[in-house]
């Protein structure tokens, strides 16, 4: 009995460390999303531990439980944008067929009222030089998928024969700054505002 009351302990235990675990994840993506949001606005010199703190309603010093410094918070922020990107190929290619589809689903990703603001990736220089190579690197790679549907598009007749690495560069160039002016309940709506977006870009890749 002794033995099976201890097993029930050490479950016990096990279920809390989950719980704690996943309330602690939780909370840094509440504290990343809205940092992400602070960057954009106020830049990484402009912004300080002390206002993000204070737009969360915490104390300086408990945000260093989530955050070690400022360029720690920075590069959760940077990793957060790629997850929302690597999120945002995996859609396209799960819901487009074609590569021209594709590529304006990965844009409608971004684009609608429920969709959450990422950080600019702007500002590597602050970074460590072990952050600034990891955020790169994976950067490069994501890059790659983009240029893929358009290669795919290019087989598949949908996008016009474009150079891939430069049509590349100016979508992806496109929507980089879109935190800075895109706001999903702003005058114009969300879905206008990215149907007029999606039809540039797909526009200006269909074949003449």
């Amino acid at each position: 009995m002794a033995k099976s009351t201890s097993k029930g302990w050490v479950e016990a235990d096990a279920e809390r460390v989950v719980f704690r675990t996943r309330q602690r994840e939780l909370k840094v993506q509440a504290l990343v999303a809205v940092a992400s949001v602070m960057f954009n606005k106020q830049g990484y010199d402009g912004l300080s531990l002390s206002e993000v703190a204070s737009e969360l309603g915490i104390t300086k010093q408990a945000l260093y439980y989530y955050a070690s410094s400022k360029e720690d918070l920075l590069f959760k922020c940077y990793v957060r944008a790629l997850d929302l990107a690597e999120a945002a190929y995996d859609y396209a290619d799960e819901t487009g067929k074609t590569g021209l589809e594709k590529v304006g689903q990965f844009v409608k990703f971004h684009l609608n009222p429920d969709a959450e603001q990422y950080a600019i990736l702007d500002n590597l220089g602050a970074l460590t030089e072990d952050h600034r190579k990891a955020i790169s690197a994976r950067a490069k790679a994501l890059e790659q998928r983009m240029r893929g549907f358009i290669k795919e598009g290019i087989a598949d007749g949908s996008v016009a024969p474009v150079d891939p690495k430069f049509t590349e560069f100016w979508i992806l160039g496109s929507l980089a700054w879109m935190p800075r002016w895109f706001k999903p309940h702003g005058k114009l709506g969300a879905d206008e505002v990215a149907q007029s977006f999606i039809t540039l870009i797909t526009d200006g890749l269909r074949p003449r």
